[in-house]
């Protein structure tokens, strides 16, 4: 058995075991499997194996997330949401798009899908309730909304991918832009489809919304917004780097008070930063090695021009059931994706992007991700949570299939 092909099954036996246990972090096996091949079976220094730290994805994800969490931490992101609520009263029948139109807006200002996830679950669970409307529905909804608003250029996933896209060259300015504007249009659809599917528009017209904060902007609250459109019109229309601008906003807010720095940082998402660092030193170390090579020519013989990108979701979506779409599948589908074009004869690698980028997100609504699992646990007491569980769960591995769909109507024929 070659060595390229055992670093390989290594790297499967860790996914599958972060899998099945939920208490364990896939980067620290990586990082350990990553140095044991390293220093004892490749001959490689410690320095060279820790040269395969992403340390400018690292700091992207640090420095977006922190000026986000700023914003959640000082209550700017909770006075937003309560804003949005108030406006989206009225027609019940509109109230799961307009809660998907929220977690959209939320996700794609900056905080990414699950910080938005936190904020809106909570109250359109509930709302649901209330309201009469399926809570299937309105979760499906939310988590979709989230998703779609995920590859936004100034959040943190989109920041990820962006750093991912640029590595295999491609370095278009305005081509984040476009991926998050494919990405959000056919995760609409799905949301549109499910509006229908699961009888949103049958709710009755008028029903009762619970109540949100009647609370007030404070001028802690204005700067921050401030910042963040900062941070938005930086990257967007002068290009500057992320996590420039980002500790540059941070250290001004942490400098005034205006947000707890202390706090902030003990929130980061330090597992999925552990997650993305240690896969990414250990998926370094197999490309060296040759297993990436040896997964390109598996995945290519598997596709051909006509279904390639429907291969790419199917897959990223598979793989994303049990692993993080973001830390794990895009860092590992992603740097892939031109050598399994140039061994299928196709040539477009920005479609190839957007379906790995949409099949790995589209199963996210299951119970087993972040964004259903926030759902659920938001779902009031009265309700049967056994239900929903299993609800969520059908539809997030059937996401798998209807990702490939997706991928295949409008980036393989169209």
């Amino acid at each position: 058995m070659s060595l390229a092909l055992v670093a390989l099954l290594l790297l499967v036996a860790i996914l599958v075991l972060a899998a099945v246990r939920s208490d364990l972090n896939a980067g620290i096996f990586a990082v350990a499997v990553a140095y044991g091949l390293g220093l004892w079976v490749m001959d490689l220094s410690a320095a060279e194996v820790a040269g395969f730290l992403p340390s400018q994805l690292v700091l992207t994800i640090v420095g977006v997330a922190l000026l986000f969490e700023m914003a959640q931490q000082n209550g700017t992101l909770g006075r937003l949401t309560a804003v949005a609520i108030r406006l989206v009263r009225g027609n019940a029948r509109l109230l799961p798009i307009s809660f998907f139109l929220l977690a959209f807006a939320l996700s794609a200002m900056g905080p990414g899908n699950i910080a938005a996830t936190v904020l809106v679950a909570p109250i359109a669970m509930p709302t649901a309730v209330a309201a009469g409307i399926s809570p299937f529905l309105m979760a499906v909804l939310v988590c979709t909304g989230a998703n779609a608003g995920a590859f936004s250029p100034v959040s943190v996933t989109g920041n990820i991918n962006t750093a991912l896209i640029q590595k295999i060259g491609l370095t278009e300015p305005l081509l984040p832009l476009q991926i998050f504007l494919t990405v959000a249009l056919i995760q609409a659809v799905t949301a549109l489809t499910a509006y229908f599917l699961l009888g949103g528009y049958r709710v009755q017209r008028h029903a009762e919304v619970p109540k949100v904060s009647q609370q007030g902007f404070e001028l802690r609250h204005i700067l921050t917004l401030l910042a963040i459109g900062l941070f938005i019109v930086a990257l967007v229309i002068f290009q500057v780097p992320a996590p420039a601008a980002a500790f540059a906003l941070v250290a001004i807010l942490s400098l005034f008070r205006l947000g707890d720095a202390d706090a902030s940082i003990k929130a980061l998402p330090w597992g999925v930063l552990l997650l993305i660092s240690g896969l990414s030193i250990l998926i370094g170390l197999l490309e060296k090695v040759g297993s990436l090579e040896l997964t390109t020519h598996l995945l290519a013989q598997a596709a051909t021009p006509q279904t390639v990108n429907a291969v790419l979701a199917f897959f990223a979506g598979l793989a994303s059931v049990g692993s993080s779409s973001s830390g794990v599948v895009m860092p590992l589908f992603i740097p892939l994706a031109p050598q399994i074009l140039e061994r299928v004869g196709v040539a477009d690698l920005t479609s190839a992007v957007v379906a790995i980028d949409l099949g790995s997100h589209m199963v996210d609504v299951s119970p087993l991700s972040t964004l259903g699992a926030l759902c659920l646990a938001a779902l009031p007491n009265s309700h049967n949570r056994s239900r929903l569980f299993r609800q969520l769960l059908g539809w997030g591995l059937s996401m798998t299939v209807a990702g490939a769909l997706l991928a295949w109507v409008f980036l393989d024929l169209l």
